[in-house]
């Protein structure tokens, strides 16, 4: 039996994940959910996973990083609008300047709440700022993300990515996941869209499943 563990992005929560999660259930009935919280908005929950399943990661942005960075053998890996490394590197110039995430940083130490709500507007997100903020772990992440350069997927992977997402351009998309064992598939919107409208997300998570069985 399989298994989703979700995980959203940079300031968002798990109730970000609630649409895709019951887009996913209604086509995988059996399936068992483990949802990520990174704390951003309220405690943070790392949930356990479950033996005997066979775990597929899915995480939106930020999310699909963190959820590599675990301590788990996956069957396989969705990344939806996320990324490997998000800042410029020497011979890389897909990717974020990392004086910005350094003017990002400073932002959030003066004014959390419109740094988070210029962020949200960038991505395309419905999700209001909650009134809770957690700083401290706002920080922590971003300077995690200012960082970030992690190797392939060691699974199958899907990399669905959108073509007027202001977060992650295709360029990078394109540079992080261009692994043989890597599907890199295009779909319309922004950074947030395929969480406000999870049935593209969910129908191409299906086309994974069915060849992973076939």
């Amino acid at each position: 039996m399989i298994g989703f563990a979700l995980c959203h992005g940079w300031s968002f929560d798990a109730s970000a994940l609630a649409p895709l999660q019951a887009a996913l259930a209604r086509r995988f009935p059996g399936a068992a959910f483990a949802v990520f919280d990174l704390g951003f908005t309220g405690a943070a929950h790392t949930p356990v996973l479950a033996p005997g399943r066979e775990w597929i990661a899915l995480g939106h942005s930020y999310g699909f990083a963190y959820l590599m960075q675990q301590p788990v053998v996956w069957k396989a890996a969705v990344s939806i609008n996320g990324f490997t490394r998000f800042c410029r590197r020497p011979g890389r110039p897909e990717g974020t300047p990392v004086r910005l995430l350094d003017a990002m940083i400073e932002r959030l130490a003066q004014d959390p709440r419109a740094t988070v709500a210029d962020f949200h507007q960038r991505c395309g997100a419905a999700q209001e700022v909650p009134e809770a903020l957690d700083p401290p772990s706002l920080r922590h992440h971003l300077g995690q993300l200012r960082e970030l350069d992690l190797a392939p997927p060691a699974c199958p992977t899907l990399a669905l990515a959108t073509p007027d997402d202001a977060i992650v351009p295709l360029a990078l998309a394109r540079a992080c996941f261009s692994a043989p064992d890597v599907t890199l598939q295009e779909l319309a919107g922004d950074h947030a869209r395929l969480l406000r409208e999870p049935a593209d997300c969910a129908l191409a998570v299906s086309v994974l499943i069915e060849k992973l069985y076939a």
